[in-house]
């Protein structure tokens, strides 16, 4: 049996047609795809690593923590207390973690409802109280019902453990 090759009728055979569309298009999406996972490794390799730099290189900033009179209204009422003196303990709490307020107020609310805090204590729970408030890391209801932040009596002046104020 002779095969006899006939050029115009090969050109003109369908049979395998669908085959090498699929191939030549299969192919053109891998060498896209490889193309633009090319393309994008540098984009990627470039943008980890200046949020890699950022974050290393950004310091946390209570810059918009600030000193609030209010917050130590009713004891500087009593003149036992310096604006100055409230100033230099808030300046102390300040630089404070988060955890570390916590661990602060929980053991100094404890203190205070012992009734064995020291005044010198009670402005230095003020002062972590008040930073806590402004960075929003403990309940407003504990702050409000223990320091009297939004306006209402703080616990420290009801327990009759607020200074004494100095008679002249």
């Amino acid at each position: 049996m002779s095969v006899e090759f006939k050029p115009i009728q090969f050109l003109a055979d369908e049979t395998g047609a669908i085959t090498v569309d699929w191939t030549v298009l299969s192919a053109a999406a891998v060498g896209l795809a490889l193309a633009l996972t090319a393309a994008l490794t540098n984009t990627f390799d470039g943008v980890s690593g200046i949020m890699d730099a950022e974050l290393r290189s950004r310091s946390m900033s209570d810059d918009w923590v600030l000193f609030s009179e209010d917050h130590f209204e009713d004891i500087l009422q009593t003149g036992a207390l310096t604006q100055e003196e409230a100033e230099a303990a808030y300046d102390a709490a300040t630089p404070l973690m988060n955890h570390d307020l916590i661990d602060a107020l929980a053991s100094g609310i404890e203190l205070l409802e012992e009734g064995t805090l020291t005044a010198e204590q009670l402005v230095d729970l003020i002062a972590i109280a008040s930073v806590a408030h402004q960075r929003n890391v403990v309940d407003d209801a504990v702050l409000d019902y223990y320091f009297g932040f939004e306006g209402s009596e703080p616990y420290y002046m009801t327990a009759g453990l607020a200074p004494a104020t100095p008679t002249l």
